[in-house]
């Protein structure tokens, strides 16, 4: 409602408010209410008002009146969109059903939502995550795959020719890529295809398989990926040797190696992780030891002249308090592997083994700021029963994202942060 906006913002548009109000209480009486047809609130200060709320306070001010219908979607050129978190869930026996609910998470409004679908997606295999936006499930008879904001739609095409168990997988503009995760009775275990998802009924093509170093590690299980719109990266988490895959050209680039050193030449990093936040490659790494992690460090990997001598530039130090709270205080387990999800200006982490808490931060000129933790809201990853699967997943949600879900019948519920 208006008075929601209008005391939710008071405090940011202090100079304003008293006219703001005064403007709302008789744009009220006039009309009877405030679901009257117009306002006359400035266009402009109306639009920056908007422009701070929430997606989902957002679209209840559509609803106002026509002045603030449109007014809303002139907020749209200023609204900065703020990548959500998606903690799905799915029963581990066939049928594979996705769990009507799920939870998402809003930075822009710091709080946890409640999603439902009337229509769970049923699979018939295992579904995971990839670089962050992508979901997929492979199975024998077919590849299952969705790249929406919210993952309520799925395409579902051919298997690739080759057999694979755990394979990596990723979506490079209109390419669909797989690599590696072979089965033992395939002849070649680093093989790799690619699907132009552009084309319906698309054939799987054969391209150049990866490089011979990733012959013993040739798997999602050790392998970390990102995504560009131009190609997709792989890195073995322990040793850091990387290399990227062009889609146009269906070739791997040269070995690179993502292992930042100190100012003693050494590299104390014992497991990294990849991911691609706009145009920038985000590396995380684990210091110290397996059975003794100091911290995780970060880094935007930027090309140099030489694939073998990267620059590493440091973009934040994650807090101890976030530290500890992702690994656990009380674990006695070592912290083997992180999962890194980066999308646009935001940063999430977890601890890929365990049920710790989710750890994320904001990008603002380059550096990682406003480092919170994040307690999963009603509990989902610790309520989910020994049948369900917990996938974690991250995209940008733009206004248009949300209006389609409201079209495909997905209702949403805040509930306050925990």
């Amino acid at each position: 409602s208006c008075n929601y906006v209008v005391s939710l913002y008071i405090k940011t548009f202090r100079p304003i408010a008293p006219a703001l109000s005064k403007t709302m209480m008789e744009n009220k009486n006039n009309n009877g209410g405030f679901g009257g047809e117009e306002s006359s609130i400035d266009g402009d200060i109306l639009a920056s008002i908007l422009s701070k709320l929430p997606l989902l306070d957002l679209d209840s001010a559509c609803h106002v009146s026509k002045s603030w219908n449109r007014a809303v979607f002139f907020s749209l050129r200023r609204l900065k969109t703020m990548p959500w978190l998606f903690v799905y869930r799915q029963r581990r026996l066939p049928p594979c059903t996705m769990a009507a609910k799920a939870m998402a998470y809003d930075p822009k409004s710091d709080k946890w939502i409640e999603l439902i679908t009337a229509s769970p997606v049923e699979h018939v295999a295992a579904a995971r995550s990839s670089h962050s936006t992508l979901l997929y499930a492979l199975s024998p008879t077919k590849f299952s795959f969705s790249v929406d904001a919210f993952h309520l739609n799925w395409r579902h095409v051919v298997p690739p020719r080759v057999w694979r168990i755990d394979p990596i997988v990723a979506v490079v503009g209109k390419s669909l890529i797989v690599a590696g995760g072979v089965c033992v009775f395939e002849d070649d275990k680093l093989a790799v295809e690619f699907l132009d998802i552009e084309i319906g009924g698309g054939v799987w093509e054969r391209c150049e398989s990866m490089p011979d170093f990733l012959w013993n590690s040739a798997s999602s299980t050790w392998l970390s990926v990102a995504a560009s719109s131009e190609k997709m990266y792989v890195t073995e988490k322990r040793s850091g040797m990387a290399c990227s895959f062009d889609p146009e050209t269906r070739s791997w680039t040269e070995l690179l190696d993502l292992s930042p050193v100190d100012e003693y030449g050494e590299c104390k990093l014992y497991s990294r992780v990849i991911g691609s936040a706009g145009n920038r490659l985000i590396m995380a790494g684990i210091t110290g030891k397996d059975y003794n992690p100091t911290g995780i460090e970060l880094w935007e990997i930027v090309s140099s002249e030489s694939p073998m001598n990267l620059k590493f530039e440091s973009i934040g130090s994650m807090p101890k308090a976030c530290f500890d709270k992702l690994r656990g205080v009380d674990s006695d387990w070592p912290l083997t592997s992180i999962a890194l999800n980066a999308v646009g200006d935001m940063v999430y982490v977890h601890n890929a083994t365990e049920t710790g808490e989710i750890v994320a931060a904001e990008i603002e000129e380059g550096k990682l700021c406003k480092w919170r933790t994040l307690r999963n809201a009603d509990a989902t990853w610790n309520r989910s029963d020994a049948g369900e699967r917990v996938i974690v997943a991250c995209s940008n949600v733009s206004f248009s994202d949300l209006k389609s879900a409201f079209k495909d019948n997905l209702s949403f519920s805040v509930v306050s942060r925990i």
